[in-house]
């Protein structure tokens, strides 16, 4: 380019005009005048569109990527423009494309506000648990004899270390019913969006996602849990009907023993 670099400042002015170039859905004079200095700012214009196209095309493989049962459910069309819209709107602060849906469900939650497709923000949330479940640490399990030399009486105040990966979900939409109506190739089955809260648990365990449906008791027992608290403080929080609170614990724990949830037993003496 015909234009001299001479200062850090104007390096850095050229470097943002240039990333708002590529980013941008159109042309902005401006930036392209001031990239090409005194050369042909239409042949400039004409570079930096086979950038932003390949951009477009790399965010939006990434998003569709991310968020498939999304995609599928507005159709492709919708979802493109969607992505579009996003991405002018809150454009990514990462560098790395596996982050750049990160505040897609919050954008969405905005964008359907009012339309009857609220629903759609909380299947985006529950897919981007999916997504980043993936990334995190996994532990080798422990298994419910790890209870068995403990007394008793100390049983209630007894915490759980959690798989790193494990994330919770819920939403006043069935959208666990919509995810798994939608995870094969054939037409999806109906699911009657006014059939209710829902609530799902999200783990990666030996490099495979699982999602859960989890009734209301035992997700609310399980945030508790998931948050530090000991098995006889979380019950007590969680559990509403103290006739049913050994019943959903023995069933949250078995069902969370079995698979592969509880990484580590912490003993902790009554205060």
């Amino acid at each position: 380019m015909p234009r001299p670099r001479d200062s850090a400042t104007d390096l850095q002015t050229l470097q943002a005009a240039f990333g708002r170039s590529v980013r941008s859905a159109t042309v902005n004079g401006t930036d392209v005048q001031l990239l090409a200095g005194s050369g042909d700012a239409t042949l400039f214009s004409a570079g930096i569109d086979v950038y932003s196209n390949n951009a477009w095309q790399f965010f939006l493989t990434a998003l569709e990527r991310t968020y498939p049962v999304t995609q599928r459910r507005v159709g492709t069309d919708f979802f493109r423009q969607l992505a579009r819209d996003y991405r002018v709107q809150r454009p990514s602060q990462h560098g790395d494309l596996h982050w750049i849906g990160e505040a897609f469900p919050a954008w969405l939650a905005a964008r359907m506000a009012g339309t009857g497709y609220e629903w759609l923000a909380d299947l985006a949330r529950l897919e981007w648990a999916c997504e980043t479940s993936v990334a995190a640490a996994q532990h080798d399990p422990v298994g419910p004899e790890s209870l068995a030399g403990i007394d008793p009486h100390l049983l209630p105040h007894v915490a759980l270390a959690w798989q790193p990966s494990l994330q919770l979900v819920a939403s006043p939409f069935p959208i666990w019913s919509v995810w798994q109506a939608n995870q094969h190739e054939d037409a999806a089955a109906p699911v009657d969006l006014a059939a209710g809260a829902e609530h799902c648990a999200v783990v990666c365990i030996a490099d495979r996602v699982a999602v859960y449906r989890l009734e209301a008791a035992d997700h609310r027992l399980l945030q508790y849990l998931c948050a530090g608290m000991s098995l006889g403080a979380a019950a007590d929080a969680a559990v509403a009907n103290a006739g049913t609170l050994g019943r959903v614990l023995e069933r949250l724990l078995a069902w969370a023993f079995g698979e592969g949830l509880v990484v580590q037993v912490v003993k902790a003496s009554p205060a």
